[in-house]
Parts: structure tokens; C-alpha cells; sequence
């Protein structure tokens, strides 16, 4: 009976594992498919999986952490409706806004709610890392073949106004993966493969990208304060690696004051955070302390998808104010934030104040939550707590939050550790079942 059986599991893992491939594969590549003159509709495609993919999953978790990070998903969207009914804001605003910050914790749900066999793992590391030698090859075609230079060189991240800045994050990021947690055997590969992430760093010449990674690191070190031996030999480590890049980023930059000039960028960032008093302005009552200005109502992603998609969202309802337009013409009026003269690492439209701006500090509250989720349960080892405090880092310069490519990489590869050490405890206790099991057999003929 079991064995007839059997087959029904492993179908629904295949099926699983095939789903979160599609996931990803939707959020990295619409942009090449509209390049082809694909309608631009294909950009809201991985909303819709997004929703199948929930609702698929919910009957089939299987795992406490899941069911944790569900629940805490449906209190965000408990939260994010209460916002906009008190704003009056649409049914539209409503779900984009609660998929867009929603998207990496069903990703990581579907992942984690089910631990896959060895095979599965494989085969979706083997998927992620074509994604990106696709990405890594437009990147080098671009540079050598085009001849484009700079923010022109994008990658599969194609007409989007951040994409060199979303495929260099990108790259690096697997190229820490592969170098340190890929698996693979061939050190020299895995140099190889971190070099040509690097190589995307340089040409696209996205050195917020770098500026982020540093922090990150800084940051991880000083989690690791309770070894304190560890904690000096790491910083021991990381402040002349520190040191020696900002040397090199000063000496390649060094007519860009934004970078170099600490009283520049003492006064950028306090003009930055500026757009919280700006936010301020617009509350009509005390309960936007708590549940904002309503989904979308602020400087969330939203903002962004209005401007650019209007004809598509206008006739299914979407609702905006006009705090995106203030905030985008304070950016602008400022030398060192706008579009012109300044850099996008001072941009007023970052995440985390749009998060703020849009839920309240409820909402902000209860996102924070499920990346506490995120952080204690599924980032098993060092690498994984580095990526996500990558994206903390970016959500506090641009809005890379909200920015599905950029979210739905970063949670795959934290999905992926968290199911190889799942692979490798299963492992490690089965051998050790075995070895107390032949350990524990007696001689024939021995009595009890």
C-alpha cells in the first residue's frame, strides 16, 4: 500500500519546486519579454503567481515556521485593508501594495513549508544560477559587443530605470553564494563566477551596491558581538578590507564630492530623511500614526507603478494623493538628490519611509515582525543574515523592498540554505539511526 502510495508526494514536491522556479523566472526576465515587444502587461504577470501560489500553498504547509509567516501575512493584509478603508484608498491598492511587500515571504513560505529532497534542492540552485549566467552574459554583451557604458549596462534588467543598479546587486550577490555557499568543488570556478559579479559592479559602475555590501558586513559583525573573539578577529578582517575599497572608490571618484566629501554627504543625508516631516504635513488625524496614509498613498512602489502604468491601473480604481508628487519635486529641487546632478543613495523615495508613510508604524511594525520570522528561522548561517541585512541596508536607499527581481533573489537564496541545512540534518540523522542501530544488534545466539 505504501508503495503505491509514494508517488503523490514526489509529484507534488516536482510541482512545487516548479512553481517557485516560474515565480522567479517572472520577476527576472519580463523586461527582455517587453524588449521582444511583449505587451508590458507581462510585468504584472508574477503578481498573479504570486496569488496562485499563495493560495496553493496555504492547505499544504507542513512546517511551524510556515504557518507563522502566514499568520503574520495575514495580519499585514488585515492591516493594509484597514489602512485603506480608513484613506479611502482602492480594492487595486489594496492587493499590489500587500503582493509587493508580501511577494518574498510567499516565496518563502511555498519553500520552507515542505522539506524537499536533495534532488529538488539541486535542481532549483541549478535554476538560479542559469538565471543569473543569462543576466551575466547580457551584462558582458552589453559592455564588449554594444559598447555601452555605465547605467546603460543593465543586463536582463532592460529599460527599467534602476536595472543597472538591481542586475549589479544581483550579480554580486551570487557571487558571494557561489564563492562561499554554492557547494561546487572547483575553487577556481567559483573565483571565476565572483569575479564576473564583480565585473557587473565595475561596468554598470553601481558603487551604492558596494557602499550597501560594507555596511552589511559591519552590521553582521556586530551581531556576532556575543563571540567576542570572533567579533575582533572579524573586524579585524573587514576594516582594512573597509578602508582599502573606499581608498579605491575616493581614488576612481574622486570629483564626485557625494562620495567623497564627508560634510556633502552629512548634509544629503539629513536632507534625505527630511521626507518623514514632509510625510508629516499630510496626516489629517491621529490614527495615520498608526495605519498611514493608506496603500499606495505615500512614497511606496506604488507610486512608481501609477506614474508609469496609469492607463492600465486607472480603469481597475487605483487611488494616489499627492505626496509622491511633493516628495519627488523636493528630490529634485535638491542638488545632490536629483536626477541630474546628484545620486540615487539620497533619494527621499526610499522603502522603508514609504513602508512608513503608507501602513503607519503598525504596518511598519508588522512587516518588521515577519523579517524577525525570517531572521531567526530561516537564516540558518552567516551568509544568509548577511543577505538579508543587504536588503534592511537598500531599503534605506532606494526603494529595493518593493522591487520584485531584486526581493524574490535575495529570499531564493536564503530559502535554499535553509533547505540544504534541512537536507544535511536529515542526513546526519539517518546516519546516526543507522550507526545506534548496528551499534545496539547482538551476537546470534547472545541472550537479552
Amino acid at each position: 500500500m505504501s508503495s503505491a502510495t509514494s508517488p503523490q508526494p514526489q509529484a507534488g514536491i516536482i510541482k512545487r519546486s516548479s512553481i517557485i522556479v516560474l515565480f522567479l523566472a517572472s520577476v527576472m526576465f519580463p523586461r527582455v519579454l517587453t524588449a521582444l515587444k511583449v505587451p508590458s502587461v507581462i510585468n504584472f504577470l508574477h503578481f498573479a503567481i504570486a496569488i496562485a501560489l499563495f493560495v496553493w500553498i496555504i492547505p499544504r504547509i507542513k512546517s511551524k515556521i510556515a504557518v507563522q509567516m502566514l499568520v503574520g501575512l495575514l495580519v499585514l493584509l488585515t492591516e493594509t485593508i484597514s489602512s485603506a478603508l480608513l484613506n479611502k484608498a482602492g480594492v487595486i491598492n489594496v492587493i499590489l501594495s500587500f503582493l509587493m511587500l508580501g511577494e518574498p515571504f510567499i516565496l518563502l513560505i511555498a519553500i520552507t513549508s515542505i522539506k524537499l529532497p536533495k534532488s529538488s534542492i539541486k535542481n532549483f540552485q541549478k535554476w538560479i544560477s542559469i538565471f543569473v549566467y543569462i543576466h551575466l552574459f547580457f551584462v558582458y554583451f552589453q559592455k564588449f559587443i554594444l559598447r555601452y557604458e555605465g547605467d546603460y549596462i543593465k543586463g536582463i534588467f532592460l529599460n527599467m530605470g534602476a536595472g543597472h543598479h538591481v542586475g549589479g546587486d544581483v550579480a554580486l550577490t551570487f557571487g558571494l553564494y557561489f564563492l562561499l555557499a554554492s557547494g561546487v568543488r572547483s575553487r577556481w570556478l567559483r573565483i571565476f563566477v565572483f569575479i564576473l559579479g564583480l565585473g557587473n559592479i565595475l561596468y554598470a559602475d553601481v558603487k551604492q551596491v558596494v557602499i550597501a555590501f560594507l555596511v552589511s558586513w559591519f552590521i553582521l559583525i556586530l551581531t556576532q558581538l556575543k563571540e567576542i573573539v570572533k567579533a575582533i578577529m572579524y573586524l579585524g578582517i573587514a576594516i582594512p578590507i573597509t578602508i582599502g575599497v573606499l581608498k579605491i572608490i575616493n581614488t576612481l571618484y574622486a570629483g564626485i564630492r557625494y562620495i567623497s566629501d564627508m560634510e556633502v554627504v552629512t548634509e544629503a543625508f539629513q536632507y534625505k530623511l527630511s521626507v518623514f516631516s514632509i510625510i508629516l504635513n499630510f496626516y489629517k488625524s491621529d490614527l495615520n500614526w498608526l495605519f498611514g496614509l493608506g496603500p499606495g498613498h505615500t512614497i511606496s512602489r506604488l507610486g512608481w507603478l501609477m506614474k508609469d502604468y496609469l492607463q492600465i491601473l486607472e480603469p481597475l480604481g487605483v487611488t494616489g494623493t499627492s505626496v509622491f508628487d511633493t516628495v519627488f519635486k523636493a528630490q529634485e529641487s535638491y542638488y545632490w538628490s536629483n536626477s541630474l546632478t546628484g545620486s540615487s543613495m539620497y533619494s527621499l523615495l526610499f522603502s522603508w519611509a514609504g513602508i512608513w508613510g503608507d501602513l503607519g508604524f503598525l504596518g511598519l511594525g508588522v512587516y518588521l515582525y515577519l523579517w524577525f520570522l525570517v531572521w531567526k528561522y530561516i537564516c540558518i548561517d552567516k551568509i544568509s543574515k548577511f543577505f538579508l541585512i543587504t536588503v534592511f541596508v537598500a531599503g534605506l536607499i532606494f526603494s529595493w523592498m518593493e522591487e520584485p527581481a531584486f526581493m524574490l533573489f535575495v529570499a531564493s537564496l536564503i530559502g535554499l540554505q535553509w533547505q540544504k541545512h534541512q537536507a544535511d540534518k536529515s542526513n546526519k540523522l539517518w546516519q546516526h539511526r543507522m550507526q545506534d542501530y548496528f551499534y545496539e544488534q547482538k551476537p546470534v545466539g547472545e541472550k537479552a
